[in-house]
């Protein structure tokens, strides 16, 4: 419940300024003012405008929307938007009607920023451009915000300056709206700023590399001969999960990776591929030097597939049994070549690649 302080916007109408001792879900008159006018009040900064239109647009009014997409005001955005980032009006407090404070009303006032759904296009990036700017935190990440949804991809520049912000809600904003404007050039900054990521930014940027999904691929394979392990690992772990046939030899590679951490995740990974990746695991220990750490990763990919698909169980036991015999490193590259001529024998290797 709320009551209001009495005075009043110069038509008449209640300012919204808050009561503290009083309930907030008293509603003031709704009025029969038409909404293009409550429109153009609201732009310039009247509160009780504000509430009504908000009101009617929650109430599905097709005037109240048309009122919105057609005043040619930016301020209406302005203020809109610095509702929806700090919950005030043209800076000043603001009670919104009931029927606004919920998660779904904030998403439907949202899309009036949307082309085809709101506001002017020209209109709503300009204001979203220019609030990319403002010293307040809140206000950047709901332009951020917005503007990943819209999905436009010249903003991707802006979007890319913002993964330097100071505040650290920005950035991670700007992380998730990269994800979802679907271009696989972000890939190289994305993972750039692995770098420097806590691990609630490195968890974000794997959602946006999965958002990205097959598009990223290619950048993310190329990023997989990075210099620096934990980027190797993060790359590997991405194409696990997108699971792109491109990517298995990227992973299969990986299994011999000096760094266990990057080595393991190829491991862990490769069983997603199914059968696919069984040939190219018994080429790998045919021609990689048999090192303890490769029998422990390779072991786990083959054991996988000895327990998932039994067809291929009497050809891989006797690899992994002279792989942890005595002799190792010579038994292994023999044992694979063998297996590998006798499930080509047996037709099976047909079907795996299928």
């Amino acid at each position: 419940m709320a009551h209001f302080d009495g005075s009043a916007d110069k038509d008449g109408t209640s300012n919204m300024s808050p009561n503290p001792q009083a309930s907030i879900n008293v509603q003031p008159p709704i009025g029969g003012t038409p909404p293009q006018l409550l429109a153009q009040q609201a732009a310039e900064g009247r509160r009780g405008a504000a509430w009504r239109l908000m009101h009617w647009i929650m109430e599905g009014d097709p005037r109240a929307i048309a009122a919105v997409t057609s005043l040619d005001d930016d301020r209406l955005a302005q203020n809109l938007l610095e509702f929806l980032a700090l919950g005030t009006w043209a800076g000043k407090p603001f009670v919104p009607p009931l029927s606004v404070r919920t998660a779904h009303a904030k998403t439907r006032l949202i899309t009036l920023f949307l082309p085809a759904s709101g506001m002017d296009p020209a209109r709503a990036m300009r204001v979203l451009l220019a609030a990319i700017h403002d010293n307040r935190p809140a206000m950047r990440e709901a332009a951020i915000h917005i503007l990943g949804i819209m999905g436009n991809r010249t903003v991707i520049p802006v979007l890319l300056e913002s993964l330097n912000d100071p505040v650290h809600s920005v950035r991670l904003e700007a992380v998730k709206a990269l994800g979802r404007v679907g271009d696989p050039s972000v890939v190289p900054a994305l993972l750039h700023a692995l770098r420097s990521a806590d691990e609630q930014m490195g968890s974000q940027i794997f959602l946006a590399l999965m958002e990205l999904g097959s598009a990223a691929v290619p950048a993310l394979i190329a990023e997989s001969n990075n210099n620096s392990a934990w980027i190797r690992w993060h790359c590997i772990r991405a194409l696990g999960q997108i699971c792109d046939d491109r990517a298995l030899s990227v992973l299969v590679r990986a299994l011999a990776d000096q760094d266990h951490a990057v080595a393991w995740v190829a491991a862990k990974e490769l069983p997603g591929f199914g059968k696919m990746s069984v040939e190219p695991v018994l080429r790998l220990l045919m021609t990689e030097d048999t090192s303890a750490w490769l029998v422990e990763t390779t072991s786990y990919v083959l054991r996988d597939h000895c327990q998932h698909h039994e067809e291929l169980r009497p050809y891989l036991e006797p690899v992994l049994k002279e792989m942890h015999s005595v002799g190792y490193r010579v038994a292994t590259p023999n044992a694979a070549r063998k297996a590998i001529n006798e499930i080509e024998a047996s037709g099976l290797l047909i079907s795996l690649a299928s």
